[in-house]
């Protein structure tokens, strides 16, 4: 993961590529998307649109994306004690996922996420800053 200092700030040409990155897959106009639009509530994304973006993404960037923090979240084991505990993520997934989802932060009880929770706070923003990094160190 990485230090969430370091990504104040999505540069804007990485939000115009991904921004038509996800109008293309989710066949919505551009001006509708957001950088804090939810892919899931907010856009209606489904997990093969997600999918799809991700592809999308690693063929109009030229990055590799599926090695991101994205494999990693779609990798966590929800039956494990280390990352769920009575039906809710344990702190040092939480503290892991906080750098890189930033509508993590905005939500005030960080013991009382669900899974569901989780994948619905995957943003715009959040996309932009896996493909800004992967741009910036690409072998990472």
């Amino acid at each position: 993961m990485t230090d969430s200092s370091e990504y104040l700030q999505v540069k804007p040409e990485v939000f115009e590529a991904v921004r038509a990155c996800i109008a293309e897959s989710l066949m919505l106009e551009p001006g509708d998307i957001a950088m804090s639009s939810r892919l899931i509530d907010d856009l209606g994304a489904d997990s093969l649109d997600f999918v799809d973006i991700v592809f999308q993404l690693e063929r109009d960037l030229s990055v590799k994306v599926r090695g991101s923090e994205f494999e990693w979240l779609t990798r966590l084991d929800f039956s494990s004690p280390e990352v769920m505990q009575e039906g809710f993520l344990t702190a040092p997934v939480v503290e892991q996922l906080v750098s890189w989802l930033p509508a993590l932060r905005e939500l005030e009880d960080h013991t009382r996420i669900s899974p569901r929770a989780l994948f619905s706070l995957i943003t715009v923003e959040a996309m932009c800053l896996v493909a800004q990094r992967r741009m910036q160190s690409p072998s990472t």
